[in-house]
Order: C-alpha cells, then sequence, then structure tokens
C-alpha cells in the first residue's frame, strides 16, 4: 500500500482523572507503605534544566506536601525552584526509583516513566521493538526528551533513540505534562521528560551492573566518577547491549528484534570560586537492530522481509552559568547532534542522516518575591535522505524567550511564560504559558494554560513500521498547534495524600496518513506519486 500526508483541522479532546490515595513513611515512622489507586479515562476522539540535583526524596514519585522529605530542586523550568513551590506542576522521580528500574531493564530508559500516571510508552514498530512516550493521550512526537535540558537526542527524537540511552548515570527524570513550546520551543508541544544527570561527589564511584535474561539478553554498563581537583570533576558512563532474535512460536517471524549496541558518555564539570560552573559532555551509541523474517523463512505470501536498522549517533553540549552581581545570573548553552540510519524494509533501501544545533543565551535575576529570565535561542533542525531526497527539510528557529515567578503571598503564586520563534518554514510562532499554585493549609491546587506548536515532519509514528519509501512527499502543510489546560488538586491529611488531576488537550492541523493505491511497496521500485 502507499500513503499520503493529508492535513485539517481537527481536534483532539483528553479529559483524564487521576485519583491517587498514598501512605507515605515519615522520619520517626515504621517504614510502612500502601498505595490506592484509581485512574479513569474519557476521551472524545483518539489522542493519538541545570544537571547537579542532589537532593533525594522518599519512595514515592511526588513530594508535594511531605515536610519530612528533604526539598527536591526542580530544573527544567529554568528558575531552580524546589518542586512544592513551582507553581508548574513537575513529576519527580527520584534516584532511589531510578537504581530500581535500571536493575530490572539497564538498557534502556522506557521502564523509568512506564509507570507514572499520565505517561505511556507505546510501540511503533513491533517488529524493531520501537516505542516513544505520550503524554496525556499526545501523540509521542510532542515530546521534547532532554539531558541537563540540552536536545542532545535531537529535536525530535526518534523512538529508536528512546531505546539507545541507557538509565545507569541518572540522577533523576523531571516530566512536565502539557504544551512546554514557552521554554523550549516547537518541539515540546506535548510535554518535555529531563534526564537529569549525577555529578560527581568529594569521593570516587564506580557501578558495574551485569544482566542476564532468560531470552539470551545481555546488558553490560558501567560508571566511573571522581574529583579530578579542588575545581573540576568528570564521570563516564559505557554500555554494552546483546540480544539475540527470538521466535517465540516458530512462525518464521521475529517477536523479539536482536540488537548489538554499544554507548559510551564522558562528562566534565567545573566549578570556579566566584561561582562560575561549567558542564560538557559528548556521547557516542552504534547499533545494528534485526527484525522482520528469520533468514531462509517467508511470509504467507511466500516473499521473505527483513526488516534492520543500523544506527549511529554522535552528540556533544555544554552550560555555562555564573554571577553577574548580587542578583543577576548569566547562562550560556549549547549542543549539537548528528545520527546515521541505515534501514532495511524487505527490498527497499533508505538511508538517512539528521543532525540538530542549540545555541541559547539568557539572564536571570530575583527579588525577594520574583524570579526572572530572558533569553535568545537559536535553533537547527536538518534531515537528509539518500534514497528519498524529497523528504528533505530544514528547520532554523531563532527565537526569544522570557519567564516570571511571581509569589503574591505565602499562599499563592504564578508563573508566566512566553516565546515568540520566527520559524524558517511557518514563520512566527507565539507560545505562551501562564500557571498558578495556591496553597491552603494542606490543600494544594495548581492550574495550568498553554498554547504551543509543532513543525511537521516525514516522521508520524506509523514510519517507524512503515519507512519513507511508500508515502508521498509533504505538500501545502501547516504548522500543528495546541492548546493544553490542566488542574491538579491533592490534599493530605495526616499520612494520606489525595490527588485529583483534570486535563485538556486541542490539537489542530494534525498530521496524518491515508490510503491511496495498494501497489505492493516491498517492490524494487518505490510508489509513484504524481
Amino acid at each position: 500500500m502507499c500513503f499520503f500526508y493529508f492535513f485539517r483541522n481537527m481536534a483532539i479532546f483528553v479529559i483524564t482523572i487521576n485519583m491517587l490515595g498514598a501512605f507515605e513513611t515519615r522520619a520517626g515512622q515504621p517504614e510502612t507503605a500502601a498505595k490506592l489507586g484509581v485512574n479513569v479515562t474519557q476521551q472524545s476522539a483518539e489522542s493519538d534544566q541545570s544537571h547537579h540535583q542532589d537532593g533525594h526524596g522518599d519512595d514515592e514519585k511526588h513530594h508535594e506536601h511531605d515536610e519530612g522529605v528533604e526539598s527536591i530542586l526542580v530544573l527544567s523550568t529554568r528558575l531552580g525552584r524546589s518542586v512544592n513551590d513551582e507553581p508548574i506542576r513537575v513529576e519527580v522521580i527520584v534516584r532511589e526509583e531510578l537504581e530500581e528500574k535500571a536493575i530490572m531493564r539497564p538498557g534502556n530508559i522506557s521502564m523509568l516513566v512506564a509507570e507514572t500516571g499520565g505517561v505511556r510508552v507505546q510501540t511503533t514498530s513491533p517488529a524493531l521493538g520501537s516505542a516513544n512516550i505520550r503524554l496525556q493521550g499526545l501523540y509521542g512526537r510532542y515530546t521534547q526528551l532532554l539531558n541537563d535540558g540540552l536536545p542532545l537526542y535531537g529535536g525530535q527524537a526518534s523512538s529508536i533513540g528512546l531505546l539507545q540511552i541507557p538509565p545507569t548515570d541518572l540522577n533523576s527524570v523531571e516530566i512536565i505534562k502539557g504544551s512546554a513550546s514557552s521554554l523550549y520551543g516547537g518541539s515540546a508541544m506535548g510535554g518535555v521528560i529531563n534526564l537529569i544527570s549525577r555529578k560527581p561527589t568529594n569521593e570516587s564511584e564506580a557501578e558495574v551492573l551485569m544482566n542476564l535474561t532468560s531470552r539470551d539478553g545481555q546488558d553490560l554498563t558501567t560508571y566511573l566518577a571522581a574529583p579530578l581537583d579542588d575545581s573540576f570533576g568528570a564521570s563516564i558512563t559505557a554500555g554494552s547491549h546483546h540480544q539475540s532474535v527470538q521466535d517465540l512460536d516458530d512462525d518464521g517471524w521475529i517477536d523479539m528484534a536482536g540488537y548489538e549496541r554499544y554507548t559510551a558518555r564522558p562528562r566534565l564539570f567545573w566549578q570556579g570560586k566566584n561561582g562560575t560552573n561549567v558542564y560538557a559532555t559528548v556521547g557516542f551509541m552504534t547499533e545494528n537492530r534485526d527484525g522482520g523474517t528469520r533468514e531462509g523463512q517467508t511470509t504467507p505470501d511466500g516473499n521473505s522481509f527483513a526488516q534492520t536498522q543500523d544506527s549511529e549517533r554522535f552528540d556533544g553540549g555544554f552550560i555555562a552559568n555564573g554571577p553577574l552581581g548580587a542578583t543577576l545570573d548569566w547562562n550560556f548553552r549549547g549542543s549539537a547532534m548528528a545520527q546515521n540510519h541505515n534501514k532495511r524494509f524487505g527490498e527497499v533501501l533508505e538511508e538517512d542522516r539528521h543532525e540538530s544545533y542549540l545555541l541559547e543565551s539568557s539572564v536571570s535575576g530575583y527579588t525577594a518575591s520574583t524570579q526572572w529570565v530572558v533569553g535568545v535561542a537559536m535553533q537547527s533542525d536538518r534531515f537528509q535522505s539518500v534514497y528519498f531526497p524529497n523528504f528533505d527539510y530544514r528547520y532554523d528557529v531563532p527565537g526569544v524567550f522570557a519567564q516570571a515567578d511571581y509569589e503574591l503571598t505565602e499562599q499563592f503564586s504564578t508563573s508566566v511564560s512566553a516565546r515568540v520563534d520566527d520559524h524558517s518554514e511557518f514563520g512566527t510562532q507565539f507560545s505562551p504559558r501562564i500557571s498558578m499554585l495556591y496553597r491552603p493549609d494542606d490543600l494544594t491546587m495548581r492550574a495550568s494554560y498553554g498554547l504551543g506548536y509543532f513543525a511537521p515532519t516525514p516522521f508520524v509514528e506509523e514510519i517507524e513500521a512503515a519507512g519513507l519509501a511508500r508515502l508521498s512527499p509533504l505538500s501545502d502543510i501547516q504548522e500543528e498547534t495546541a492548546v493544553t489546560s490542566s488542574l491538579d488538586i491533592s490534599y493530605q491529611f495526616n499520612q494520606l495524600e489525595t490527588g485529583i488531576t483534570l486535563f485538556s488537550s486541542i490539537v489542530e492541523n494534525v498530521t496524518e496518513l491515508e490510503t491511496f493505491s495498494s501497489q505492493k511497496w516491498w517492490a524494487t521500485q518505490p510508489c509513484s506519486f504524481n
């Protein structure tokens, strides 16, 4: 079959109510805990940064009212406030939980977020095992994946990329649901997942994790960290991951894709005596992944169909910040990523290259009741296909952004942020967001409303399984836009905490696929588009 893209003013509307009750362990209390939860979902249409957090919380994902727990600073909202005081709702997965999940699945981060409410890991290509992360029912392509606030995996991380990131060197994970375009641009229309790395301590550390599975899978990861002197610290994470192909029902089709993957990521930290901090990292990943029919086997129509993907990724990034005076700070950050793919869909070959770049500079300050930041950014996202150049694109997006958090009273505070991007293909884009926090006694209420946009690319969810060969080139496309809102209410009574979350997301100009030909797409020539 062949497909083409179509765009229409289709609105996706989602309402979800989450209810969670938890008994939490406090200092001086017996170490017992129980969780009670109900999740009810109704959908009217298919809806389909810094890096040095040292605070650890309890064993719960959300720590909004537990005074017996050390305060957790959230970094994804740019101003580095306590999670209790942040008007923007931020889910935090702390180090203790990461260690538990890393033992169960040390090869990738998919399990880290799978148990968080409103977050779903969805398989996009069963043959290769790829998956993406959907926040509050929105498509996974709207989710921006960051590492220490940097898009080291690209402006639009591929679904396979999610399975190529080991969790070994992570200290926490921060999740912002709903449009975050006001903070990070068009790639964050559905929200942000920020992976916060571990920082070397005053003592040397060494960890080795080996994992063997009953399905002939092996993982070996290492983490080394040490102070180099009074100012410098360094860490390195490396991993080797192997999975043999598995045909569980002996029908000739591979049910578990096989892969061979190697990763490495060194990090360097420097802290000056005047308060200046510099962080730099580079990363490398290579993987060969195999799926489809087993060697010598065929599908029911008598044809063999091998589906493979070979990947290489190189990336690098830095963050530098320091004081400008008693109440001002400067911040400068940048990143670059290049990723090469060689894919096979039966007899069809695809070879492509993704590139992503970021440069950003900002100034922040504070008074007794206000924190603010203003900055400029330049983002670039590029794609080149060797065999299908009609799908090539280059998006260059300069922008300016600002955010102000204001504490009106001890009980009420608000956060207002906005961003204006000058997109090279879709023109001027304005992305505002307002969030409010109200905390009377044991009741906490958070409300957010935001607008966002997304620049369409050929890589909708179905492309992971189908490839570009049977797609019509994009034409007459418009940016996808979203209006997101949420209301979070939580109440704590002694050790019992309950919470209700209501949210809605309306997306227009949704990019989707439509069949227009039944031509066999595994023919040696791709589908013809006139």
